[in-house]
This record gives structure tokens, sequence and C-alpha cells, in this order.
């Protein structure tokens, strides 16, 4: 029963892969492709993009282990959980869900020793569950069913972050995990161990926001501003990541192993809008992000035909990771928007008001496969409060009201899949991240 059973649960993984990759991607049936979906509630909010869009959200360190270095420049603590967890393509009728939950602790190591600019340190924990189902287990003499099993897949994570400040904000991180790969159950009349494999991975990423404004008004000697204390406001952000980085995945009965989801990830963004401050606090009062991001699976498949004394052929796969970010093309990809052979690039925007609210739709694209459009939302309460203070309604000068002002945010974020194909439509997301800075 072991390896049929195992082989059925990878095919619905592969379907799901099919879903949501090129068709390169799904050809070369690479190991755990639950690893490449996206787990940011904000980032599905905007087709998908999270590596490069800068966040307090702790889940973004999945995404890009760079997020914890910019993160740990400004706040101190952070701890977001999915609420309720994501049925997974509900359409698809598997019982599918998804499940992620982070946590991240900055330092800033200025305030404690001399240093010629902000530096700062992060260490994070994040954990993505896959539920693929509950399955029978069966004997070899019983037809009948005598018990049943629940399958999953599982990457727990250690991210370590460094945040620098000068002129720039810079962020690098590495990320270690460890994936759990459970799809049949030990015990009497199963293949002991058939089901089960495990493997470590890293991922390597950085990111840098330029606070063009802040850089003009550098240069000028003097802030640009409109009066009453509003300022404009122009971000440029780029952001890499290389995720599941590391060796094959193995199950016991199988003669060859599988690749890792190995992947290679380029975004940038762009953001305008007007700024202020609030009892020295700054506050945007309204802005506008355009992003884009391009990914490729940096895996390469050679297939060999071998003929049978039979007359049959038997053909066999023999995979390899490619270098670097493979046959990803920036110029291309990330300002043209081509989606060039095996690439996906996703798309999308987000308004500001506020630091308040925040709507998001964007898009993603696979070479070959299925788009699909998102929509998103997000209320932080933080900045609801700092809005009452500015138009007056609210006078948190001093006491409680201007602690929480200063260092304590929670934020709700929810975001949906639509598209042409119904197995797709109809997944959502939704998030909640307290914060304290």
């Amino acid at each position: 029963m072991g390896e049929r059973t195992v082989t059925r649960i990878r095919c619905v993984t592969a379907i799901i892969s099919l879903l949501l990759l090129s068709a390169e991607c799904y050809a070369q049936s690479t190991a755990v492709p639950f690893l490449i979906i996206p787990t940011s509630v904000e980032g599905n909010g905007m087709g998908g993009i999270a590596a490069s869009m800068v966040t307090e959200d702790a889940i973004s360190n999945i995404s890009n282990p760079a997020q914890l270095g910019v993160f740990s420049l400004e706040n101190s603590f952070s701890a977001s959980t999915y609420a309720p967890k994501t049925d997974w393509l509900p359409s698809f009728g598997g019982g599918l869900s998804l499940d992620a939950r982070a946590v991240s602790a900055g330092l800033r190591l200025d305030r404690y020793m001399k240093l010629p600019a902000p530096i700062s340190v992060g260490i994070g924990y994040s954990t993505v569950y896959f539920n693929l189902g509950t399955f029978n287990t069966f004997t070899p003499n019983n037809p009948s069913a005598v018990s049943t099993y629940n399958a999953f897949e599982r990457a727990d994570m250690l991210t370590f972050g460094v945040g620098i400040n000068y002129i720039v904000r810079l962020g690098l991180g590495y990320t270690y995990k460890w994936i759990d790969s459970e799809l049949a159950p030990f015990g009497p009349g199963q293949q002991i161990g058939s089901g089960a494999a495990k493997a470590p991975a890293h991922d390597f990423g950085a990111l840098l926001q330029v606070p063009v404004i802040d850089i003009v008004s550098r240069i000028q000697q003097r802030p640009l501003e409109f009066g009453n204390g509003v300022s404009p406001l122009f971000n440029l952000t780029f952001g890499w990541a290389e995720r599941n980085i590391g060796g094959d995945l193995y199950y016991p009965f199988q003669q060859q192993s599988d690749p890792l989801p190995r992947q290679g990830v380029l975004g940038w963004n762009f953001e305008i809008g007007l700024q202020t401050e609030v009892n020295h606090q700054p506050l945007k009062i309204v802005s506008f992000t355009w992003a884009r991001e391009a990914e490729n699976i940096l895996v390469s498949v050679q297939t060999t035909a071998t003929p049978q004394p039979s007359g049959d052929t038997l053909y066999s796969n023999q995979f390899s990771y490619k270098d670097g970010l493979g046959s990803m093309r920036p110029y291309d990809n990330l300002f043209l928007g081509k989606i060039t052979g095996g690439m996906t690039v996703q798309k999308g925007w987000q308004i500001d008001i506020a630091q308040c609210l925040y709507f998001r739709e964007g898009s993603d694209s696979p070479f070959g496969g299925f788009p699909y459009q998102t929509h998103g939302e997000s209320f932080h309460l933080n900045g609801f409060l700092k809005l009452l203070a500015w138009i007056g309604v609210w006078h948190p000068w001093h006491g409680w009201g201007a602690f929480v002002l200063k260092h304590i945010d929670l934020q709700y974020s929810a975001s949906e899949y639509t598209s042409q194909s119904n197995i797709i439509s109809g997944t959502k997301f939704s998030s909640l991240n307290i914060v304290f800075r």
C-alpha cells in the first residue's frame, strides 16, 4: 500500500504545482511544491509580491530573509499568524489547507554602542504547514480500512538578519529551514518509512530601499516641504532572494531522489506620496506603490530514452540545479514585464491611506501556466490612531496614548485569488500581526 498511496498523494501535489507554476516547472516534478506557494497575505493581494515589499509582517521572512534585517532597524518584535488557516484551492475539494506562523525580534546595536551608522540584528522563527488531507490505511489481508492518517508537509525556518541605515536602508538575511514530508504512515502493514522524507535547505536574500526625497534633502541641506509639515515621498526598493537551496529529497522506496524547488527571485517597486509627523512619529498621509517581481525555478531536467528488449522505451529524468538566477532576464522580465521561458512574472499595486487602510490588486502570469488575479486589503490600528491625532480628534501627547502611538500596532490583512480557472478562484488568506517598535 505504501508506494501506491504515496504516489497518489504526490499526484495531488503535482496538480498543485501545475496550477501555480509554469508548465516547465511542472514537467520537472520537483519535490515538496508547497514551498513555492506565496505565504505573505499582504503580498498575495499584489499577485504574490513579497520578496521586495518592505513590511512589518513576520511571515514575510519566508519570502525573503532580508526582510528581517530591514524590520529590525525600526522594530523590536513582531508575531504573525494566519487567522484562520487557508483552505487551499477549495474548489478542488481535496481537503487541503495551508497554515503559516512567524515571530521576529530585532535589536538596534547603535543604541548600546558607538557605531558609525544605525545597525541592527534580528532573529526570527517561522513555520509553514501544508495539510494534504486524510487517507485510509489498509493491511495486505484486509481490504477494509483499518485506520486513517493525515498526510502533510511542513517547513520550520530559523532566520537571521542584519540591517544598515546609512543614506539607504539595506537588509541582508539568511534562513536555515528543515523540511518534513510525511506522505504515508509508519506501522504494521505499511512499508516502514516509505512515505517520509526530511531534508535541510537554505535561503539567502537582500533588500535595498532608496529614500530619494531624503537623499535630495541631504544634498540640498534642507528638507523638501510643501508647508504645514507635509513633504513629498518617493522610495525605490529592490529585492533579491534565492530559496530552497540544498540537496535532493529522498523517499526510501524510490530509486532516485527528487530535487527541491530551488527558486531565484528578483523584484523592484516605487512608492510615491505625501508624509508628515504626528507627535514626532512619521505618518504617510497617502501613498501609491507599484511593484513587479520575477521568479525562476532553478532546476533543469534532461530526459533519456532507453530502448528495452521488449520493444518498449524506458524514459528517465536526470535533474540538476541552475546557478545564479538561471534563465532570468532582469530587464525584459522586471522592467518590460515580458514572460520568457520558464519565468513567472508578478505585478501589483497598493494604495496606502494614512498607514491605516491598504488596498491592493495584482496578477501572477506563469509561463505556460494558469494566470490569476488577486486583491486584498489591510487595516493597521496604529495608523488609525495617528490619523485621529493628526486631524485633532485625539490628543495622545502624554501617558498611555503616547506610548501606544510610538510602540504598538495591531494589523489585519486579507487577500483572495480570482481566475478563469475555478480551482484557483476563491482561495482566501487572512492574518493577524502584532508589532512592537
